[in-house]
């Protein structure tokens, strides 16, 4: 099915590989994944993680992806449509729809705001003040705090210029640049920490699994929520992407390609972070301000710290833009094809209303507003998107679509996974998390 618009695609599957990894590698990774493992017990959450990304990630991602190529649109047009196939008015599959967007664009504006810090510390570690500040968490709340309209500016207009021209040229080629330097930025922080005195524990730490955690419904649903958060599985920028993919791109493919960037990511991260805590004494627990107030002090002790800072900082820049562009480009999309808005000024118009909406959040919120997408929001978008690419879609339409492209017969199996086992986990443990 054909768009309403002269849609742009990407030029080739590893287009949609480095796009959509892009996507899923940001903050989620560096910033919230070590965080989250460390309080949650190291592998205790680790391994929930790791179930949740092969059993219902992988899944989950195939069938957003084949939504939005089945279906030639972003999520209001995809549901519209995957009621339609069944004979049926598309009235609530526009609702949901609405609501899926309406996330994405809730989950860029708080992003936008972390993602102004890591430009404000990435910018300070260069010219000094972050690096020389005798006081970490002094300076932590002095810069989240001070100019940061500036800072969110900069970071809209960024993440706007980004994309500017359009999916091949803009994002494509923007993430097929970044996503390779994060990596090899992430690996060279890792090898550096890994010779530090006491890393070793770090590792026990991340490694060996404290099963009080293990049993926790609570670490289940973060553990699923941090999938879903970090592979952007939330009925919206997926099924975009999935949106602009080619009939000969292999779906099976790219979702395990991506699946394994995001978790090599994710897992570099974690094996820099804790390792570099527990070599020089820091709390495991601190939370959100780990990467901002304990990162610092660690490289203060380093040698050549400053130039490490300044790598960890663009690594995370990196990660960070290339989310951030994919959440912007979701809203983007649905204003140039159901509101015949040009890109330019659909791009203006998204940065300018994340700009503005930023000041309505205190920055002591943030913490709690990332449980709420993750532990709610996030979750039950995936959920709405599982129940219709595979229970209201016709199942011979969805296998026909991930035929395509991919040279070995599929076979079935896709259909029952997402309806029993994606659909029933996702609902059995969030019922556990908010019934406990």
């Amino acid at each position: 099915m054909n768009s309403s618009y002269n849609k742009d695609s990407f030029s080739s599957k590893w287009g949609l590989i480095f796009a959509a990894a892009g996507s899923a590698i940001g903050l989620g990774n560096i910033w919230l994944f070590p965080y989250r493992a460390g309080e949650l017990g190291g592998a205790a959450f680790l391994i929930p993680y790791i179930t949740c990304v092969i059993v219902l990630g992988i899944t989950a991602l195939i069938g957003e992806i084949t939504m939005g190529r089945l279906t030639g649109t972003g999520p209001i047009g995809a549901f519209k449509k995957a009621l339609e196939m069944r004979g049926k008015k598309g009235r609530l599959g526009v609702t949901i729809g609405w609501i899926c967007v309406l996330v994405a664009l809730v989950q860029a504006i708080g992003y936008t705001l972390v993602v102004a810090w890591v430009i404000r510390f990435l910018v300070d570690s260069i010219i000094g003040p972050a690096f020389t500040a005798f006081d970490s968490t002094q300076y932590y709340n002095m810069a989240i705090n001070d100019k940061i309209l500036f800072w969110i500016t900069i970071t809209t207009v960024l993440s706007g210029l980004s994309i500017l021209k359009g999916i091949e040229k803009g994002i494509e080629k923007c993430c097929k640049l970044m996503i390779p330097a994060i990596i090899i930025l992430l690996f060279v922080l890792t090898i550096r920490v890994a010779f530090l005195p006491n890393a070793s524990e770090g590792y026990k730490y991340l490694f060996n699994p404290r099963w009080e955690f293990l049993i926790n419904p609570t670490t289940w649903m973060l553990a699923l929520g941090q999938v879903f958060y970090s592979l952007s599985l939330r009925g919206s920028t997926m099924i975009v992407y999935g949106s602009y993919s080619k009939k000969s791109d292999d779906i099976i493919s790219s979702a395990k390609n991506i699946v394994f960037l995001d978790t090599l990511a994710s897992l570099m991260a974690a094996m820099l972070i804790i390792p570099a805590v527990f070599a020089f004494g820091k709390d495991i627990n601190s939370g959100p301000p780990l990467m901002f107030i304990t990162m610092p002090e660690i490289f203060k002790c380093l040698a050549f710290g400053q130039v490490l800072m300044v790598i960890f900082f663009i690594a995370v820049f990196l990660a960070a833009l290339t989310s951030l562009i994919s959440m912007i480009e979701t809203i983007v999309e649905l204003l140039q094809n159901k509101f015949k808005i040009p890109r330019t000024w659909a791009i203006v118009f998204v940065c300018t209303i994340i700009t503005l909406m930023c000041n309505i959040f205190i920055v002591g919120k943030v913490r709690g507003f990332i449980n709420i997408l993750e532990l709610h929001l996030i979750p039950i978008c995936a959920l709405f998107s599982a129940i219709f690419i595979f229970w209201v879609v016709p199942p011979n339409n969805v296998i026909e679509e991930i035929q395509s492209g991919h040279s070995r017969p599929i076979g079935k199996w896709i259909i029952p996974v997402g309806r029993y086992v994606l659909c029933s986990i996702i609902i059995i443990i969030y019922i556990l998390n908010v019934t406990k």
